[in-house]
């Protein structure tokens, strides 16, 4: 995974901080990638020898995909971001910052060993406006808030998808309904197996990846498919999400 996870959370940090923060990672961490590339190394880790001038072929520079393409990375986390960024711009025209133009990191050539950096080569500088890291952490709060008509927009999108998934019925075991979120690019370590017997239910946290700041999905197998339910997790002290409280709203 090539985004860092932007937790703790701040309560003084707001979510296009911690949007931008997580998108400049993942830039960094793509570019750093491609950098990598140019440099592979020999199975005993010294640089691999130079081919002959006859021989050396160039390798073509990766594509670099904006927009709706990148709901078609190869990256999954790119994906989850774009797809969530776009949704919560249909829903908010105008409030969601754009995820920048990334390489397809499948047209990059596979990469053997660690990067072979000269002295005169420098890291891949993060941008200046990054924020800074989180602060002394807020009191932990479980109780679910309130989920705002932007909110309530962005949850019908994202619980869309969630039960276009099963369609074709519900799912057997905790397995299949991972299996099936994560192709409907829902990243495997959003989605958290709720205690307690009864039936399967799973909680989605879209906190840190989507500009809507509390959102959150509840999934429950039924006899034919899932029941979804959105609800607003609390950010402040970064509480775990399957102890979030249901129905205390204040």
């Amino acid at each position: 995974m090539w985004a860092a996870r932007t937790r703790p959370h701040d309560s003084g940090m707001t979510t296009s901080q911690r949007l931008l923060r997580t998108l400049a990672l993942t830039a960094t961490a793509l570019g750093t990638l491609t950098l990598t590339a140019c440099g592979t190394q020999g199975a005993a880790g010294r640089p691999a020898a130079t081919a002959a001038p006859a021989a050396v072929t160039a390798s073509p520079s990766p594509r670099m995909l904006s927009g709706k393409d990148l709901e078609r990375h190869s990256d999954p986390t790119v994906r989850a971001q774009a797809i969530a960024l776009r949704i919560a711009d249909t829903c908010s025209p105008g409030s969601a910052i754009e995820l920048p133009p990334l390489p397809d990191v499948s047209l990059v050539a596979e990469t053997v060993g660690p990067p072979v950096r000269t002295p005169s080569e420098e890291p891949v500088p993060l941008p200046p406006d990054l924020p800074e890291p989180p602060g002394p952490e807020a009191t932990v709060s479980y109780d679910e808030v309130p989920l705002d008509e932007v909110d309530r927009c962005a949850a019908d999108a994202h619980a869309d998808r969630v039960r276009a998934a099963f369609a074709t019925g519900a799912p057997a075991d905790e397995a299949a309904l991972r299996k099936a979120l994560a192709g409907a690019d829902f990243l495997p370590e959003s989605v958290h197996r709720m205690p307690g017997d009864g039936a399967l239910r799973a909680r989605i946290d879209l906190r840190d990846l989507s500009p809507n700041d509390n959102l959150a999905l509840e999934v429950t197998a039924t006899a034919t498919g899932v029941r979804v339910d959105a609800f607003g997790a609390p950010i402040a002290g970064d509480p775990d999400i399957t102890g979030i409280r249901r129905g205390r709203t204040s």
